[in-house]
This record gives C-alpha cells, sequence and structure tokens, in this order.
C-alpha cells in the first residue's frame, strides 16, 4: 500500500522540488516530471513527485484527508 499526499511546489533546484503539503511546513522531496514549476499542484509519493493535479484536485484531497483524520480519531 502507498500513501501519496498532495502538495503545492513553492521552489525547484534541480531535481529538487520543495513542497507545502497544505500544513506551511516545507519539505523536500524529488521531481521527476518535466513540466514541474513553482506554484504546481502535485501528488508526491515515497518522496517523489509522481503527477500534477489542478487546484481543485488538491483541495479536495485536503478535504478527504481531513474528513479521514476526523472519523478515524472519533472510532472507539
Amino acid at each position: 500500500m502507498c500513501i501519496s499526499l498532495p502538495a503545492k511546489v513553492v521552489q525547484i533546484d534541480g531535481m529538487i522540488a520543495f513542497v507545502d503539503y497544505g500544513n506551511g511546513v516545507i519539505e523536500p522531496v524529488i521531481n521527476n516530471a518535466d513540466d514541474v514549476k513553482e506554484g504546481d499542484y502535485v501528488v508526491v509519493s515515497y518522496g517523489m513527485i509522481v503527477s500534477k493535479i489542478t487546484e481543485k484536485e488538491f483541495k479536495e484531497m485536503i478535504e478527504y484527508e481531513i474528513e479521514m483524520r476526523r472519523l478515524l480519531s472519533s472510532s472507539p
């Protein structure tokens, strides 16, 4: 099972992209995509960018994650 997380690219330095997962903490990941630029929204898996997504998809994925955390924290 792999966990993929949405993120926003805030900086690119060669093969390293610095991303924000929506929590304001900037983390480095490997930039596998040729067409990724600062300001793009991406999906990160195992520390690597695997695809670009739209801002709408980013927001939907964040909302889904928040809902899952809420449901898991309220289960017995």
